[in-house]
Formats: C-alpha cells, structure tokens, sequence
C-alpha cells in the first residue's frame, strides 16, 4: 500500500519541470506586429471623395474656366468700345462745325427762317422718341441706363396727355419694348460696324415723320462719350 502512494506522488511531481520556459508565452515577431510606432511612421493618409465633394470640385473647376472666358470677352468688349469711342471723337470736329453754320445762317435769315419747315413751330401732340441701344450685353450698365431713360421719358410724355411712340436702333432696346407691347414706329439693327448707308436710312425715317405731321417733336436718347 505504501508502494503505490509513492508510485502515485512521484508520477505527480514529474507531471511539472523546472524549465521556465514551459511557462513562457512564445514571442512574436516585429514583423507581424501591424501596431508599432515604426509602422504606424510610415502610414499614409487616404482622401476619401463622396460624391458631394466630387461636385464641389467639379463646380470649382467650372467657375475657374468660365472666369477666364468672361475675362477675355471683356477685353474683347473693352477693345470694341475703345473703337466706338475714337470714331466719335473723330467726328466731333465736323458736328461742331456743322452747328456753328447752320447756327450762322439762322441767325441771317433772321424773321425768315420760319418759312424752313424744320424750324415750323407747331403744336406737340405726339411725340417720337429715338433710343439707342446696343446688340449684346457686353457694355456694362450701357443698355439698361438707356432703357430706363427711355420709359421715364415715355412715362413723363403719357402723364402730360401726350402721345407717344419709337424707333428704335439696337437689339436690346427693341427687344425689350417689343415685350412690353409699347408703341414702336420703326426698328433698325445696324450690327457692330453701322455705315452712312444705315445712318442715311435712319434720318431719312426721322426726318419725313417730322416733316409729315405725324410728329410734332423728336427726342433721340443717347450717351455722350467724354
């Protein structure tokens, strides 16, 4: 009996060893630890684009391109406009000369000059405005000043029991009043580069309805280029 408790306590005692390194958990390498400072270094950041910043960008990108083409239309407009500016300053010195003569042979005539039928006094029933305006909307402020001058006039003329109507010379002025059904005699669209064939055309039609009767006075409402 006492053989077999001492088969059973030694068969328990060789069950443990002394080595320590049966209690040891095994290493791991460094080369699979995905948590080190050295590896967390060396990470990059990734941008993830939704698609709300996607169309963002887009829109950026689509401002930018419409920015340079407005910028060289309005050196385009600015060159043109430069054109129109020197072409009535080059004319400047016959129109002033122009109204000097006639100034001096109305001053001659004297009691006569009412017998020229441009110089008949007579009373305004109607009155024609002429308004000129531009084709595009290249101009700045230019149309729309033009516009509102004409409909304050129009509007001052129709307060006084004065009838009222139009030529117009210009896309965005005849546009405009043609939308709002207001009373146009004539429309002429000169393009960019108008010639004496057009201007004739235009004093022609100015003139005759003056001299008709069909008018009693005429406004012509421009901007002056100083």
């Amino acid at each position: 009996m006492k053989f077999l408790l001492c088969a059973a306590a030694l068969a328990t005692c060789q069950a443990f060893t002394t080595n320590p390194g049966a209690f040891t958990a095994p290493s791991t390498s460094n080369n699979n630890n995905v948590f080190t400072p050295e590896t967390h270094r060396t990470r990059r950041s990734t941008i993830v684009m939704d698609g709300k910043a996607n169309a963002i960008r887009d829109r950026i990108s689509t401002v930018n391109n419409t920015k340079k083409i407005t910028s060289a239309m309005k050196l385009v407009a600015a060159a043109k406009v430069r054109r129109a500016q020197d072409s009535v300053m080059a004319t400047r010195p016959f129109s002033d000369t122009l109204q000097s003569v006639f100034g001096g042979l109305i001053n001659r005539l004297g009691g006569e000059a009412a017998d020229l039928p441009l110089l008949t006094q007579r009373e305004v029933n109607k009155v024609t405005l002429t308004v000129i305006t531009g084709d595009r909307g290249l101009c700045g402020g230019y149309n729309s000043f033009m516009i509102k001058k004409a409909e304050a006039r129009f509007n001052e003329l129709k307060a006084q029991g004065i009838d009222c109507d139009m030529i117009l010379i210009g896309k965005k002025g005849a546009s405009y009043f043609q939308r709002r059904e207001y009373p146009i005699r004539k429309i002429y669209d000169t393009g960019q580069n108008p010639d004496s064939k057009q201007a004739l055309a235009i004093s022609e039609e100015i003139i005759n309805t003056f001299l008709s009767g069909e008018t009693g006075k005429l406004y012509i409402i421009y901007l002056v280029c100083s």
